[in-house]
């Protein structure tokens, strides 16, 4: 969440030395006035690289710091991997060993930016303190794991900085898609002095962030805008031909599609058939469509009581009628989901959908004939009667706003129709939402989960049983097993058969999730628009080469 050709990748990561491909210039002149509105659907949590966890976080980070790498498109408009903050890197014969070298680049305050800055950074982040939840994605880095429980050292973690322009990785073992990992806001540097002063409100306003990348923060307005400016320090400045970007946050619908329409937004993404329309219609747009890495899904908190049966859940999970659901809720503009790993991710040089060949939640409806038959043998188990009328679900949803009640009200109606019970329906503000599930504090809910780089392990490795992403608390011994030892070897059919049977524990042994549908993009960009990209993943919004011509 957007956001990749693994094939290039993986090949390009098996060579001594990188591509010392260079920055992508834009020639062409463009308007005098050089500005883009961009539509945000919602606030940022933070903008702290540590603790961040949505993708309108991301979307900021990646254009006001400089990973080691970033996540760009080529002329056939594949991602591809670009050295940034790294101008190049080495790995060892063995693997174990990655060396970047950082080319010269600049803070926002002219202080240069050093290894020690991204050291600090992934140790900040693998701190226990600083409770990120992210920190499983440093997993494959030596050490980091144990030392992000509370189990081992800092000074055994494999991030040293060998002088202020080399950083050296010593990893646990050969990682297939440890480049992959490296153009995602945790790789950003980070200046020890600003989290400091500024604490806990690091990340949480303008002035607390200091920036490396393309742009600097000139304002935030919360619940209203973000305005960028250009970095004139930085290492590219040169390829920046935007002298202001502004994110409008526009959690309205109606309100974001009307501001696309009438032009006071240059660039945002549709997903109603009516608005596709309406856009397409002008003529004024160019669209950027198909998959993106997004699985829409119902997660199970199954330390609750009613949900730690798996009985309950599988019944929960063949009650959907997917196929219904998208008509209804997403026409013309999502999938029906019958697995969690969503098409276009690549493992090696296959699509992981193709390669798999199974849709699990498919093989659990075939199984589950009758779910009300199931659901009522679930209440019987846990000590709640035989009676399903006499039972309540509540499903906890953000907002409400129209569409988020629309979602809500569906299940709501879906539920009790096909289980006989009752279901509440427990609005949450949506700026409490994330507190809300990452403290328990639901029994059902449903949310989205997009991939942060071109491998299966993006889509997996959050369900397990340490997982800081693992809202649902669910917990599986041999699927904790498989994704360890995916991580540990770059067979990529061994990978292939780990990551299947995880899919399978997961979705229909299991039945911790409920995968509901898959995300189809359509971003509408006013045609004056150049030198935009779309990514599937890294920032999926990337505007450092964007201009505007004929505006």
């Amino acid at each position: 969440m957007r956001k990749r050709m693994l094939a290039a990748v993986l090949a390009l990561s098996l060579l001594s030395t990188a591509a010392l491909t260079g920055c992508r210039t834009k020639a062409a002149e463009g308007d005098k006035e050089q500005y883009l509105n961009v539509a945000m659907n919602a606030e940022p949590g933070t903008l702290d690289p540590s603790r961040a966890t949505d993708t309108y976080s991301s979307i900021v980070i990646a254009e006001v710091e400089e990973a080691l790498t970033r996540c760009e498109q080529d002329d056939k408009g594949k991602d591809v991997i670009q050295p940034a903050g790294a101008e190049s890197w080495k790995v060892s014969d063995d693997g174990l060993t990655w060396t970047f070298k950082l080319r010269d680049n600049k803070w926002s305050d002219g202080q240069d930016v050093k290894a020690e800055d991204y050291v600090y950074s992934m140790m900040r982040t693998l701190d226990p303190e600083t409770a990120s939840s992210y920190t499983g994605m440093l997993n494959p880095i030596k050490g980091a794991e144990a030392y992000a429980s509370g189990e081992g050292k800092a000074e055994d973690v494999g991030i040293k900085a060998a002088d202020d322009k080399t950083l050296v990785f010593t990893l646990e073992s050969p990682c297939a898609y440890f480049l992959n990992l490296t153009y995602f806001r945790l790789f950003t540097p980070q200046r020890q002095d600003y989290v400091e002063k500024y604490g806990d409100t690091f990340g949480s306003e303008a002035d607390t962030i200091p920036s490396c990348g393309p742009f600097v923060i000139k304002s935030w307005t919360h619940k209203s805008e973000i305005v960028l400016e250009k970095n004139q320090n930085y290492w590219d400045a040169d390829s920046v031909k935007l002298s202001k970007v502004t994110y409008k946050i526009l959690e309205d619908e109606q309100a974001r599609m009307n501001e696309i329409l009438n032009g006071t937004v240059d660039i945002g993404t549709a997903e109603s058939k009516e608005w596709k329309d309406k856009f397409s219609g002008t003529g004024d747009f160019d669209v950027i469509s198909g998959y993106e890495p997004t699985t829409e899904c119902m997660i199970f908190n199954t330390k609750d009581k009613m949900f730690s049966s798996v009985k309950i859940r599988k019944a929960v999970s063949a009650a959907i009628d997917r196929e219904d659901y998208v008509e209804t809720l997403y026409p013309s503009t999502r999938t029906a989901a019958y697995s969690f790993c969503p098409p276009t991710l690549q493992i090696g040089t296959e699509e992981f959908r193709t390669a798999a060949g199974s849709e699990p939640v498919r093989q659990l409806i075939e199984e589950v004939t009758d779910p009300k038959a199931l659901f009522t043998e679930g209440i019987k188990e846990l000590g709640l009667g035989s009676d399903p009328a006499k039972i309540t679900l509540t499903i906890t949803a953000a907002g409400p706003n129209a569409k988020t009640k629309q979602i809500a009200e569906y299940n709501q109606q879906m539920f009790q129709e096909a289980l006989g019970c009752k279901v509440d329906i427990e609005y949450v503000d949506p700026a409490s939402m994330g507190k809300t599930i990452g403290t328990g504090d639901f029994q059902m809910v449903t949310a989205g989960w997009t991939g942060d780089y071109n491998d299966p392990m993006t889509e997996f490795d959050i369900w397990t049983s340490h997982g800081g992403l693992n809202f649902g608390r669910w917990s599986n011994e041999k699927y904790d097993q498989n994704i360890e030892a995916a991580s540990a070897t770059q067979d990529q059919a061994k990978r292939l058969g780990y990551f299947k049977e995880c899919e399978e524990i997961l979705i229909l042994k299991e039945a911790a999730i409920a995968p509901l549908s898959f995300k189809q993009r359509s971003q509408y960009e006013r045609k004056y628009v150049e030198g935009y990209m779309s990514t599937l993943f890294g920032s999926s919004m990337e505007l450092k080469y964007a201009y505007t011509l004929g505006r």
